[in-house]
């Protein structure tokens, strides 16, 4: 790196800001309290309108479905979280950001890398128990804007309205309870900030007044396709020509829909080619081991813990993640091993499936003003 230069006779010297979370406080206020009866079929809560708060970081929503009569059944694998059929983000002029179906928000909140405990059972207050009347559940999950709390990589400016809004459709099936049996659910949502920066510090050096790459977006949506037993490719679309974050592969079986059983007929090996290169070749007990080890699952005592329960692996579900920089834990990234694709960039996961599977991908990408995958590493040069 060449020194820098000394500032010219009578030139100011500038004064380096001071990041930009140093300068703003964390706020969490809550904007939207609504309660939802349910129905046979999906139902739309009203359309939350977020407020503006200076800059959001995201949103955590507070689900709390209770039944009116009858008992609550369980439905294996992705219950109570499909209780949310879908959910979608939209931004200023209308574009999609985020859309997933209730359990792949699930899955993004347990395999993104924002939290050390991101599995939603595995919270404090999370609660689902079947065969009483009536019954009550309960779960929190959090929409992300914010890449890296380190220094507040997309967080986006919320000081309009209209502004952001979020959609959110409801599912009585997918929490076990049918029909008149539905009974309703309370929705509140959550708008998790920063404040305005102040000017300076009382030292008087400056505080950055924006994040740093204002108007950088991460983005989560899903595809999927019919797959046939035997050797099978899929070539991703969805975040191609972007820095990568996240993958997550999940599967599902053709005739009955369940992760469970399209689990035993995933690939073994697998391979992820990026262009020509080969990214990995792995056997399905080679990447379980390794999201176990990077995610902290463990079986403690030599108790393995069961597929789709708490801290344990997912059926069906094989996330490949690049944000693991700055220690061994998955989510501590300085950005460095995002992958970098262009927009005829092939990316290629192939294998031999035992069995004919509906088959899934998350993409989790980050969009820069500048285009340049380079900025975010050096944390806004261009």
């Amino acid at each position: 790196m060449p020194p820098s230069k000394a500032p010219a006779k009578g030139q100011a010297v500038q004064v380096r800001p001071y990041p930009f979370p140093v300068g703003v406080y964390e706020s969490g206020v809550q904007d939207y309290d609504n309660t939802v009866t349910l129905a046979a079929t999906p139902v739309l809560c009203p359309l939350w309108n977020v407020s503006p708060t200076g800059w959001a970081r995201g949103f955590w929503l507070d689900f709390v479905f209770t039944s009116t009569t009858g008992t609550v059944t369980a439905i294996a694998g992705d219950s109570p979280f499909n209780g949310v059929q879908k959910i979608t983000i939209y931004d200023l002029g209308g574009e999609v950001v985020l859309q997933l179906l209730g359990y792949e928000w699930f899955v993004v909140n347990k395999f993104g890398g924002y939290f050390d405990v991101g599995d939603p059972r595995g919270d404090l207050t999370f609660s689902y128990a079947t065969g009483v009347s009536p019954q009550t559940c309960h779960f929190i999950e959090y929409l992300p804007f914010e890449v890296v709390a380190r220094d507040a990589l997309g967080t986006v400016q919320n000081e309009s309205k209209p502004g952001w809004k979020i959609e959110i459709f409801l599912d009585a099936a997918g929490v076990g309870q049918i029909g008149s049996t539905a009974g309703n659910v309370r929705v509140r949502g959550f708008i998790d900030s920063y404040t305005e920066p102040a000017a300076s510090a009382p030292n008087g050096r400056p505080f950055a007044q924006t994040p740093p790459l204002p108007g950088s977006l991460q983005y989560w949506k899903s595809e999927n396709v019919s797959l046939p037993s035997g050797t099978v490719k899929y070539d991703l679309t969805n975040g191609v020509g972007f820095p990568i974050r996240n993958l997550i592969y999940y599967v599902r079986d053709a005739g009955n829909s369940t992760r469970a059983t399209a689990d035993a007929n995933w690939m073994d090996p697998a391979t992820l080619l990026i262009g020509n290169i080969n990214y990995f070749t792995r056997s399905k007990n080679l990447w379980i081991s390794k999201l176990g080890k990077d995610y902290g699952f463990t079986s403690y005592g030599g108790a393995i813990p069961a597929a789709d329960t708490a801290n344990g692996r997912e059926n069906g579900v094989f996330p490949v993640w690049f944000t693991k920089d700055l220690t061994a834990q998955v989510g501590a990234e300085l950005r460095f091993k995002y992958l970098d694709t262009q927009v005829n960039s092939l990316v290629r996961l192939t294998g031999s499936m035992g069995g004919t599977t509906t088959f899934f991908v998350l993409s989790n990408w980050l969009a820069t003003p500048s285009k340049n995958r380079y900025a975010l590493i050096s944390g806004g040069a261009s």
